[in-house]
C-alpha cells in the first residue's frame, strides 16, 4: 500500500503524540451500577487522509462458517492485505513498519519472533507491564495505532490474542475510533462527545475474562440517574454528573482459555444520520457471541449498562428490545482508526490482583498480552483458514 506525503505526516504526527492523563473516579471500566470508570484515559486520536465510505450489509453474522469472507478467500492470509476492501493488515513479520506509532520496540511493547509461540508464522507483537513499572507510573498505555488512508461506515476488525499468564486484564483494551478528518479526542474520559464531531468504543475484558463493549456517543446515558438521565433529585440520584462509557456485556458468555490463541472478531456500523440504525457485534473463534442493533437484544437500560436479558435489581425495569445506536448527527463523522491499545491503571491492578488471589490463584506481577494476525476490513474477514 502506497501511504504518500500526506501518509508520511499523519505518521509523524501520531508518532509524537504522548499519552494525556484526566481525572476521574477509578471504576474497573464499567458494569457497576453504582459508579463511572474510565480512570486516567488519555486523548490520543489520529489524523486521517480521505473521506470515503458506504454503508454495510446489514450485519449478517455468517455463525461460525466462515464461507465468504476474506479469510476463506485467502487461505493462511496470504494475499490478504491487497483486498480492496482491506484497510489495515499486520502479522508482525516485518517488524513495526505498519503502524503509525510506535515505530520500533518500547518500554511495554516488543516484535518478537518464534514461531513456537506465534498465531501464525514467526512474528507477533507482545505487550507487557509489570508491578514495578505501575508503581512508578499510575497509568500506562501500551498502544499501537493506526489511522486508517480513507474514513468508512462500516469497519470489521479481526485480530488473535493471547493471555499467557494468570494476572489482572487491563483497565481497557482496545478501541475503535470514528470522527471528521480534523477530530482528534477520541479517549476523553468522562465527556460526551458531539455527534457531528466524533464518536469511540473500547471493546474490554473483565476479571471473569469475558467481553464487553464500552461506547462514548452523543446519545450515551449518564451513570448519574436509574433513567441514564443527569437530572438532580432523579430517581437513584448518585449526587454528581458523570459520564463514562456505556456498557454492553453479553450475558451468556464463555471465558477465554489462558495461554492459547483466541481469535476476536468486531462489527462496527455507524448510523444513517437521523436514525438509531447503528449497530455494534463481535465474535469469538467465529462463533457470534454480542450482537447490539436496532430492536437487537432485549434487555434493561439501568443508567450507563444495557443489561440484556433484564437484571435484578430493585430499580430495573421489564427487559424491552434495544432502541439501536445513534452515533453520529453527521455523515461526515465515519470510523477512522483503531488502537490495539492494553491501559493499565495501578489501583484498578491491585483491586483484580486481590481478586484472583482470593480465589486461590497464584497471580502474575507481569501483565502480558501477545498479538497476531490483524486484519480491519469493510467486509467479514473470519478467523485464519
Amino acid at each position: 500500500m502506497s501511504h504518500g506525503p500526506l501518509r508520511l505526516l499523519v505518521r509523524l504526527t501520531l508518532a509524537g503524540l504522548v499519552a494525556t492523563l484526566v481525572a476521574c473516579d477509578g471504576d474497573d471500566g464499567g458494569g457497576d451500577d453504582a459508579g463511572g470508570g474510565d480512570a486516567g484515559r488519555r486523548t490520543d486520536g489520529g489524523s486521517v487522509v480521505g473521506d470515503a465510505g458506504e454503508r454495510g450489509d446489514g450485519g449478517e453474522s455468517d455463525a461460525g462458517g466462515g464461507g465468504g469472507t476474506l479469510a476463506a478467500r485467502y487461505p493462511g492470509d496470504v494475499g490478504i492485505g491487497a483486498d480492496p476492501s482491506v484497510l489495515f493488515h499486520d502479522d508482525f513479520e516485518a517488524g513495526w513498519g505498519r503502524w503509525d506509532a510506535p515505530t520500533s520496540d518500547t518500554a511495554y511493547l516488543f516484535v518478537e519472533s518464534d514461531g513456537a509461540t506465534a498465531a501464525s508464522g514467526d512474528g507477533y507483537l507482545r505487550s507487557t507491564v509489570t508491578v514495578d513499572q505501575l508503581a512508578a507510573d499510575q497509568y500506562i498505555s501500551a498502544s499501537p495505532r493506526y489511522a486508517f488512508d480513507r474514513r468508512v461506515d462500516v469497519v470489521y476488525w479481526r485480530f488473535y490474542a493471547r493471555f499467557p499468564d494468570v494476572a489482572p486484564n487491563p483497565h481497557h483494551w482496545v478501541r475503535l475510533s470514528a470522527g471528521t478528518e480534523s477530530w482528534e479526542r477520541s479517549g476523553l474520559a468522562n465527556t460526551v462527545p458531539p455527534g457531528d464531531e466524533g464518536f469511540w468504543f473500547d471493546f474490554d475484558i473483565d476479571n471473569d475474562d469475558v467481553f464487553n463493549f464500552y461506547a462514548y456517543w452523543h446519545e450515551m446515558r449518564s451513570g448519574r440517574c436509574n433513567d441514564g438521565s443527569a437530572t438532580p433529585g432523579c430517581a437513584g440520584d448518585q449526587g454528581s454528573t458523570y459520564y463514562y462509557g456505556n456498557v454492553f456485556r453479553p450475558a451468556a458468555q464463555t471465558p477465554f482459555a489462558r495461554d492459547t490463541w483466541v481469535c476476536i472478531e468486531m462489527r462496527a456500523e455507524a448510523n444513517t444520520v437521523g436514525a438509531h440504525d447503528g449497530a455494534l457485534a463481535f465474535w469469538i473463534d467465529d462463533a457470534p457471541v454480542g450482537d447490539y442493533g436496532p430492536g437487537r437484544p432485549d434487555g434493561t437500560w439501568l443508567r450507563s449498562t444495557f443489561h440484556e436479558g433484564g437484571c435484578e435489581f430493585s430499580a430495573c425495569t421489564p427487559p424491552a428490545p434495544f432502541e439501536g445506536f445513534d452515533f453520529r448527527t453527521s455523515p461526515e463523522v465515519r470510523f477512522k482508526g483503531i488502537f490495539l491499545d492494553a491501559y493499565y491503571e495501578r489501583d484498578t491492578t491491585a483491586r483484580r490482583t486481590a481478586v484472583l488471589e482470593g480465589r486461590g490463584l497464584t497471580v502474575s506481577e507481569e501483565q502480558t498480552i501477545l498479538y497476531d494476525d490483524v486484519v480491519v476490513a469493510t467486509e467479514r474477514i473470519g478467523c485464519r483458514r
